[in-house]
């Protein structure tokens, strides 16, 4: 288990740290929720099957999904929402240390350098 809180750190490790509440869990999934007078920090983990479809077998599908909600100011009257998740899909007989090193390989890549130059339409 991951745990009943989980703390989201914006802006590297010297940002703020938001720490989570597990407000949810049932089957394959927990829900977390930080509520701020002015936003809120939502992360949910969810753990799902794909059925195999022709010469594809059945693959696990892990997501994670990070979700910041700034409420509506004067200045930003709709509020805003900024979402970010991680997919990792691998069939249940594969080498899970591999997995977790190729997960671990995008994390890494996704550098604060990278992720500006996505998030700028590079590719």
């Amino acid at each position: 288990m991951i745990g009943d809180t989980l703390t989201v750190t914006y802006d590297g490790s010297g940002g703020t740290a938001v720490v989570t509440s597990k407000i949810n869990q049932d089957g394959y999934s927990s829900e977390y929720l930080k509520k701020d007078t002015d936003s809120e920090t939502r992360v949910r983990i969810r753990h799902s099957k794909e059925k195999a479809r022709g010469s594809t077998p059945e693959l696990e599908r892990h997501n994670v999904e990070f979700t910041q909600t700034v409420y509506p100011t004067e200045e930003v009257p709709g509020g805003r929402i900024r979402q970010a998740y991680l997919v990792i899909r691998c069939e249940a007989s594969d080498d899970m240390t591999a997995v977790v090193d190729l997960a671990e390989a995008l994390t890494y890549w996704a550098s604060d350098t990278n992720l500006g130059k996505i998030v700028g339409w590079e590719s």
